[in-house]
């Protein structure tokens, strides 16, 4: 099958939405409000917190259901 070039019209146009894209992009970013070191050394801390707190929770919950499950084993075995 024989390929058709686009028209000249289509590639111009085709780099002005570009442009405009790359515009938009732009004006997008500078409305980006960034946050400071200390919030994000805050947020971490709070997160690696809450994750430490829950790890130990299902540690918890995992040891007495083991304890559970191996004292029924016991006790029908």
């Amino acid at each position: 099958m024989k390929q058709t070039k686009p028209a000249p019209q289509a590639k111009a146009k085709k780099k002005d939405n570009d442009k405009d894209t790359f515009a938009d992009y732009k004006a997008e970013f500078k409305k980006i409000v960034w946050p400071t070191r200390i919030e994000v050394v805050k947020k971490t801390a709070t997160v690696i917190v809450t994750s430490f707190i829950i790890g130990v929770i299902i540690f918890c919950m995992d040891t007495v259901f083991t304890a559970g499950y191996s004292a029924i084993i016991g006790l029908l075995g």
